[in-house]
């Protein structure tokens, strides 16, 4: 009987454990195989592949998870896909070279940076119709979205800056100087913060979003790529393409938290709950860190050239850029 308690209480032990580690699907874009790729978080298992056209990058997931975007930059495109069936719904055409995608709070419309045009264009999320572009810096990337205040923030890599931009009114409000080359932008789940992942300047910028102004530079190393904030929005996430690790720093001061070796060339982070996972390019897999104990759980084997990522749950979606 003694056994049997034991067991079961093993068993129960493992049952709360997965529940706690399983954070939803996480979908990464795969561009050198052209591919999207569906991962059960609770069993670390591919359950699912889309072909999709070639030179994917970017992606993200409407508000309640029911559909993926995919920018194709090189080719003029963006891939709408129903996220449950995994399946392509369309494709719309776009006059430029579509890199970062948001969408907006209720799913309406899609926000694109133009890598080519130095502009941001509004689509029509449901036919990809062109509803309004805004000009801003130099080659602008990574695009964040945040539902409270209805801005939307831009990195400007060219110019070394972000455009905060009121898309209600569709006019930039503020550009700030953050440090050189910013790529990647995530937003802290309070709103409160906003992170830059500064790829020439080795540094990640820490942005009051309420004042509008840069709190702190934290430096990372030699080529921060991706980035991402935790749930309690007290620590950054940030890659370092080079140094083949993530680096975690606290918030809003950025004094260096950490640092944990991951896979190979690390890109795209998304966070959730207590983990993170990372886009490993010239690794071809996905880093999966425990963010309680500060270490990589196991790397999952994915693909050629993983890069941009979206974790969905049944609350809320998370995109990593």
């Amino acid at each position: 009987m003694g056994a049997r308690l034991a067991v079961l209480g093993l068993l129960v032990g493992l049952s709360i454990e997965a529940s706690r580690s399983h954070a939803g699907d996480l979908f990464t874009v795969c561009q050198d195989e052209s591919l999207v790729r569906r991962i059960d978080t609770g069993t670390n298992e591919v359950t699912g592949s889309l072909p999709v056209d070639a030179g994917p990058a970017m992606a993200t997931a409407s508000p309640g998870g029911g559909y993926l975007y995919v920018t194709h930059p090189d080719h003029g495109e963006i891939t709408k896909i129903d996220a449950t069936n995994l399946s392509i719904l369309s494709v719309f055409r776009f006059d430029g070279e579509p890199f970062g995608v948001a969408a907006d709070a209720n799913g309406r419309f899609l926000y694109i940076s133009d890598w080519s045009n130095d502009r941001v264009a509004r689509l029509d999320a449901e036919s990809g119709a062109d509803r309004g572009n805004i000009s801003v810096g130099s080659k602008p990337a990574g695009l964040v979205f945040d539902p409270q205040t209805h801005h939307l923030y831009v990195a400007n890599r060219e110019s070394d800056s972000v455009s905060v931009i009121d898309t209600q009114a569709m006019q930039q409000i503020a550009e700030l100087t953050v440090g050189e080359a910013p790529f990647a932008l995530a937003l802290s789940p309070d709103g409160n913060y906003l992170i830059t992942a500064n790829v020439r300047g080795g540094d990640a910028a820490i942005i009051d979003t309420k004042m509008l102004v840069v709190l702190a530079r934290a430096k990372i190393g030699a080529a921060p790529y991706g980035v991402a904030v935790t749930d309690h929005a007290d620590r950054g996430l940030i890659s370092d393409q080079h140094k083949d690790r993530l680096t975690i720093v606290e918030l809003p001061g950025g004094q260096l938290h950490s640092t944990i070796e991951i896979g190979r060339y690390p890109e795209a982070i998304v966070s959730a709950a207590d983990r993170a996972y990372v886009a490993n390019w010239f690794s071809g897999d996905v880093s999966v860190i425990d963010l309680s104990s500060e270490r990589q759980l196991t790397r999952i084997k994915l693909c050629e050239g993983p890069r941009g990522m979206v974790l969905i749950n049944r609350k809320t979606s998370v995109s990593g850029q």
